[in-house]
């Protein structure tokens, strides 16, 4: 049961419903009227406070509650056309129609965290990387591998969040990072952070709260 789904919410809402009643019928009896008051005023405040979180997101799941950290953006979102895909297990050919014009040596390819598919009104920020993997990735990354050649340039790539962004659910935040064989580009795209040299500097240049607090993988 999601912490922000609709049935959490129901469930509490009912159980205040029926503890008001419970007192009620047993307001003759001190102890009845003192834990049903107290217990009603817990169940009321719970069902707002779930109304609120659902609506303003502050924990979206129960990893989050109790202050695991995540590097995935929430937002609600829809579906893209590769999410039946991208099961976390192995990376996926990308092929949008603006391939042809980013001049790579191969298919794009996309990879995504292991719980992509279990949050489904989640985007996840966006790791680039150029020329080979670079090592160990955080959680809560959506990751694309990209092998440029030397027509590859920071303009004719300028598309690719945009589209990635219709074909899965990936947030408004992007990182570059240098592979091992990277050698065609010097810069990322305007806005953004620069190409770092290796994964944690990558991560460390996302967008707060975007940025792991967490120790990666050495």
């Amino acid at each position: 049961m999601r912490l922000t789904g609709i049935p959490l919410i129901a469930l509490v809402a009912t159980a205040a419903v029926v503890t008001v009643a419970a007192t009620v019928r047993g307001w003759r009896f001190l102890t009845v009227r003192v834990a049903g008051l107290l217990a009603v005023e817990i169940l009321v405040v719970a069902t707002i406070a779930l109304v609120v979180n659902r609506v303003e997101l502050f924990y979206p799941t129960w990893q989050s509650l109790g202050g695991a950290s995540q590097v995935a953006a929430v937002t609600a979102t829809t579906a893209g056309p590769l999410d039946t895909r991208l099961t976390g297990a192995a990376a996926v050919p990308w092929t949008p129609p603006e391939t042809a014009a980013w001049h790579l040596a191969a298919t794009p390819l996309v990879l995504a965290p292991a719980d992509y598919a279990q949050l489904p009104e989640h985007t996840f920020p966006l790791l680039v990387v150029l020329g080979g993997d670079p090592g160990p990735r955080p959680s809560g990354v959506l990751t694309v591998f990209l092998a440029p050649t030397r027509d590859t340039t920071a303009a004719s790539l300028v598309t690719l969040p945009a589209a990635l962004a219709r074909d899965a659910r990936v947030a408004d935040a992007l990182a570059v990072v240098a592979g091992p064989d990277w050698h065609a580009l010097a810069g990322a795209w305007p806005g953004h952070p620069p190409v770092a040299t290796g994964i944690d500097q990558a991560v460390r240049d996302l967008p707060a709260p975007l940025a792991a607090p967490q120790r990666l993988p050495s």
